[in-house]
This record gives C-alpha cells, sequence and structure tokens, in this order.
C-alpha cells in the first residue's frame, strides 16, 4: 500500500498553522487574564486586539530581520580570511532570510486567522 506524502511546502504550511493557532490560543487566555485583572469580571474585550497586535509586532520583526545587515550576525572570528568571510556571509544571509520569512508568514497568518475567527464568532453570536 502507498503512502501519502505531502510536499515539503505544505507540511511547513501546516506547521506554521497549527503555532499560529497555538499563538493565537496562549494569546486569548492571557488577555481574558488581563481583563479579568483589569475589570475584575470575566470580559473577552481584549482577545482579538490583542491577538492583532501580536501579529503586527512579529511581522514587523520579520521585516526588521529581513532589512537588518547580515554583518550583525556573523562572528569576529570569521571575519579574518576573506573565502570563509564570503562562505560565512553567504550562509548567514540565507539562515537569516529563512528566518525572516518564518516570522513574516507567521504575522500574517496569526492576523488572518484571528480575523477568521472573530468573523466567525460575529456571525455566530
Amino acid at each position: 500500500m502507498k503512502r501519502f506524502l505531502l510536499q515539503p511546502v505544505v507540511t511547513k504550511i501546516l506547521k506554521l498553522i497549527l503555532v499560529s493557532f497555538g499563538l493565537i490560543v496562549t494569546v486569548a487566555l492571557l488577555s481574558i487574564v488581563y481583563g479579568f485583572i483589569a475589570h475584575g469580571i470575566f470580559t473577552l474585550r481584549y482577545i482579538f486586539d490583542a491577538n492583532f497586535m501580536v501579529g503586527a509586532i512579529i511581522t514587523a520583526a520579520g521585516v526588521l530581520v529581513m532589512f537588518s545587515p547580515t554583518a550583525i550576525f556573523i562572528s569576529a572570528k570569521n571575519w579574518l580570511e576573506k573565502s570563509s568571510f564570503l562562505e560565512t556571509s553567504y550562509d548567514t544571509r540565507e539562515y537569516k532570510q529563512q528566518i525572516a520569512r518564518m516570522l513574516l508568514w507567521l504575522g500574517m497568518i496569526t492576523m488572518l486567522l484571528t480575523g477568521l475567527i472573530q468573523l466567525l464568532l460575529s456571525v455566530i453570536i
């Protein structure tokens, strides 16, 4: 029997969606706790605002990492040899871009899922 295998891109996107959903739930619980502490009663007022803010902060962090210079991420000991510096610079730039893309996608998926959940709850309630 042949197994169904997903493409690596699909598995990465599914992992980001799961991480984003976990982040949304965590921020929602923390905002419920904050609302209870601030108002003394159970309130859902801060859930969506906090999730949109977290998504915007993650997206902004991704943009900052993307446009930050690569020299920040390279250790000083590798600057002595030119060939070593070029290889390290290329590898570091690729790694930095992977992290930045992951942060950008995580922030955008978080904001999109938060908006979809809010839209669904507004239709239901």
